[in-house]
């Protein structure tokens, strides 16, 4: 079976989906519009898609200089897609519906016979809203009768926001080593994320300066940084850092297929970000045996178990937040017993060869 993925780039939360596929004897393809700072292409090199001569008109016009451009309001050239026909995809999954690129690729898709499955961002089960987006995006979900996956599960209180979703977790592969806990006789904490606000760096810095013992903890925050906007976010975090009196490390563009070593030297991730998408770094450091503090608006949350591998804080509240910290700062015992229980939900929840396989062994079979 062949199958292409579309997406603005080659995100780290696809990567494990990739590699099942290839270790499966899929083909495989990855077409984005650009290639990002810190991406692993191991397993696979994306295909950077070639632009029609209006939409690069248009950037020169605009003077565009917006990463997501190019996926947002750019179209592919006719080249582009006559060799997207001539492969024979079987199977074209296309990163959220709402941009000009994906709704070309859906449309060509559909005239030429391609199954189109969208993969979205989304809570899938959630309180109904006004909001615009979510009223189109059903819309087109609808007149185009296209099945979606979402790897965010949402509250199971609610009804699912449309009939058409599929619940597809992130799913992480194991690495066979032994932990070590406390490296330098230290709580190693880690947060990794894009160098921008709402990532909350300096909330982070901030709850972990009221903890009176300051010798107990040291903190590693990696990010990306290939725009302006986080470059002056940096700035604005080494200056936090200097105030703060903390031991605190900043890296930046750690490639994604290193960051499996500095999992392994941590005992804590942290992301105190707010209106997080899907995040898949909280699932990676389970998988490496970490306890998880994240908040109530990541969408991907629900893979912290609240109170049996770590905590979910409310968003934006330091002091709640500085609490959960400061519990599991000052009891390692209870930070191996959540680290021990996060390894424990990847194999048995988030494992690619149970949930993976059964999802793509269904569709092998339509």
């Amino acid at each position: 079976m062949k199958i292409a993925f579309l997406a603005p780039r080659f995100h780290t939360n696809q990567i494990t989906m990739v590699k099942f596929l290839l270790e499966n004897h899929y083909k495989v393809s990855f077409f984005v519009t650009r290639i990002g700072q810190s991406e692993d292409h191991s397993s696979l090199k994306p295909l950077l898609i070639k632009l029609n001569i209006f939409t690069k008109l248009l950037r020169i016009f605009l003077k565009s200089n917006n990463t997501i451009f190019d996926y947002r309001y750019g179209l592919p050239s006719a080249r582009e897609l006559f060799d997207f026909r001539s492969t024979n995809y079987d199977i074209l999954i296309i990163r959220d519906p709402l941009n000009l690129m994906s709704l070309s690729y859906l449309l060509w898709s559909k005239l030429i016979g391609v199954k189109t499955i969208l993969y979205v961002q989304r809570e899938i089960y959630k309180k109904k809203t006004s909001s615009i987006k979510e009223i189109i995006e059903e819309f087109f979900i609808t007149i185009f009768k296209t099945e979606c996956i979402s790897p965010c599960l949402g509250n199971t209180n609610f009804k699912k926001y449309t009939k058409k979703i599929t619940y597809l977790p992130f799913c992480q592969s194991i690495d066979q080593y032994k932990k070590k806990w406390f490296l330098n006789d230290k709580i190693n904490l880690i947060t990794v994320g894009k160098f921008i606000s709402r990532k909350n760096h300096l909330l982070l810095i901030k709850a972990l300066s009221k903890i009176s013992d300051k010798d107990k903890f040291r903190l590693t925050i990696i990010g990306e940084c290939s725009t302006k906007e986080h470059s002056d976010h940096i700035k604005e975090i080494k200056k936090a850092s200097i105030m703060s009196n903390l031991d605190i490390t900043i890296l930046e563009n750690v490639r994604h297929n290193n960051l499996k070593e500095y999992y392994k030297k941590h005992d804590l991730f942290v992301l105190p970000s707010v209106n997080e998408p899907a995040s898949i770094s909280n699932l990676e450091a389970m998988a490496y045996g970490l306890p998880v503090i994240t908040t109530d608006s990541n969408n991907t949350s629900c893979y912290t178990e609240d109170g049996e591998n770590g905590y979910i804080v409310k968003s934006n509240d330091i002091e709640d937040l500085f609490e959960k910290l400061k519990q599991l700062i000052l009891n390692k015992s209870q930070i191996i017993k959540f680290g021990n229980k996060s390894r424990t939900l990847v194999k048995e929840k988030y494992n690619p060869n149970i949930n993976y396989k059964k999802y793509f062994d269904k569709l092998s079979k339509i």
